[in-house]
């Protein structure tokens, strides 16, 4: 977290070091970032820096923060136009990740730490970010779900968000074209909306195993 200090300086001032935070970062990962860099383009002497942030991770995550939350909104706003649909909302806004409207997070992403992965995997739903999870909760169409209860839909959040970071790694790691990253992407969210069980299997109880389904 930022120092006082940083949040006390004028507009102007403020928003070029942000400015120059999110260009290092963008083009560079958090361990070969340059402070040297960043204090070069947001014109400020090294010491300033150091006033401003406790170390280059403070900053780092300042800004990574700061994208996080942005994505969240925007992954709020493409649920409210989708009318709760969560599944059309995924799709939508796992377009708008891959199409580098959100280029911070592809360094994030293909550079990640145990830190990274953990803010990036928990975005919807985590014990430390209830509120998102229950800011996309209020939006859900609820009664297009199988769900009973909110522990449900919190593991059913948990799921998809490692499936939606999953495809966006794989998709920049491997420059997967788009049209390919995206059927990828929709034909795992089908496994979670549709089941891979066939609805007409039967179970016998006695043995506990599964039965072939019987057709007439």
């Amino acid at each position: 977290m930022p120092n006082e200090t940083f949040f006390n300086l004028p507009k102007e001032k403020k928003q070029k070091l942000l400015d120059a935070l999110h260009q290092e970062f963008t083009k560079a990962p958090l361990a070969s970032a340059s402070i040297a860099k960043i204090i070069a383009y947001a014109e400020i002497p090294r010491g300033s820096f150091y006033q401003y942030f406790t170390d280059k991770e403070d900053a780092y995550f300042y800004i990574f923060n700061q994208q996080t939350s942005l994505a969240m909104e925007k992954f709020l706003c493409i649920l409210q136009s989708n009318n709760g649909d969560l599944f059309d909302t995924c799709i939508e806004f796992y377009r708008l990740i891959v199409e580098e409207q959100f280029t911070f997070f592809r360094n994030a992403l293909l550079n990640m730490n145990s830190k990274i992965e953990e803010s990036l995997s928990g975005i919807f739903a985590s014990k430390e970010k209830l509120d998102h999870f229950h800011q996309v909760q209020s939006k859900l169409d609820l009664a297009s779900l199988k769900i009973e209860n909110e522990e449900e839909l919190f593991q059913l959040m948990k799921m998809i968000s490692a499936i939606t970071f999953h495809n966006i790694i794989e998709k920049f790691s491997k420059d997967l074209p788009l049209d390919e990253s995206i059927h990828n992407y929709q034909a795992q969210l089908q496994f979670i909306k549709h089941g891979v069980l066939q609805q007409d299997v039967c179970y016998n109880n006695n043995e506990n195993q599964q039965t072939p389904p019987v057709h007439y």
